[in-house]
């Protein structure tokens, strides 16, 4: 299945396709289609348009009411949501406002949160980790540093990285909100130039982090980038 107007050598991963129309709608709205404050079209002429039936039609818009989107009034119709509404930390939400609408400012705030969130959890760490995670948190940076020009190794290890971390902070809502942020990441970006900085700007936040946790509970904190991508895992 392929989206209208967007690229025609792209095709949505989502598997089932109640899903998938989820995607194309909020792609839609994004792009002005139906702005703020509209209604949509009636169920009818959505479901013909898409190719669906009324029932998978009407799972897609209560997904997009669940991530508040939309606002369905039965009898009245449904209405798009201001943005200022809609649940961020949704993956596919997130997955494709980054993708698709590229905001500049929605990727450095993220970065920000991220970026505050590691630092945190890095200072937690250094009171709390234990021997065997302190040997897990090194050999997952190793294996960062060795594979800076293979995508696929390097977010696997950034994953460890990041999970182990966690553990070592005792804090899951911090790993939680990390990894959502971090879910448009797949080692698949196109532009190769772009996804090699991510990298490098990657390994420099672990390597801080990393230091942090190894000088111990009351040492000055590593010297953490101020901002970095927020499409990609650490």
């Amino acid at each position: 299945m392929y989206v209208e107007g967007w690229n025609v050598h792209r095709v949505i991963r989502p598997a089932r396709l109640a899903n998938a129309v989820v995607e194309r709608l909020l792609l839609r709205i994004l792009e002005g289609e139906f702005p703020p404050g509209t209604d949509l079209p009636p169920e009818a002429a959505l479901a013909a348009e898409f190719a669906v039936s009324r029932t998978i039609l009407r799972e897609a818009l209560k997904a997009l009411e669940e991530k508040r989107v939309l606002r369905i009034r039965h009898g009245r119709g449904t209405t798009v949501r201001p943005k200022a509404e809609w649940n961020l930390l949704d993956p596919l939400v997130l997955t494709v406002q980054l993708e698709y609408e590229s905001s500049p400012e929605l990727v450095a705030e993220l970065g920000e949160v991220r970026t505050a969130l590691l630092t945190l959890m890095a200072e937690l760490a250094a009171r709390r980790i234990h021997p065997p995670q302190r040997e897990q948190l090194a050999a997952a940076l190793e294996r960062m540093r060795a594979a800076t020009e293979e995508p696929g190794p390097f977010h696997e290890a950034a994953q460890v990285f990041t999970r182990t971390l966690a553990e070592a902070a005792g804090n899951e809502v911090a790993r939680c909100v990390i990894e959502t942020i971090d879910v448009p990441y797949g080692g698949q970006e196109d532009n190769q130039a772009k996804l090699t900085e991510t990298m490098k700007l990657r390994l420099m936040l672990a390597e801080a982090v990393h230091a942090t946790v190894a000088a111990g509970p009351g040492a000055p904190a590593g010297s953490l980038p101020a901002q970095a991508p927020a499409t990609a895992q650490t």
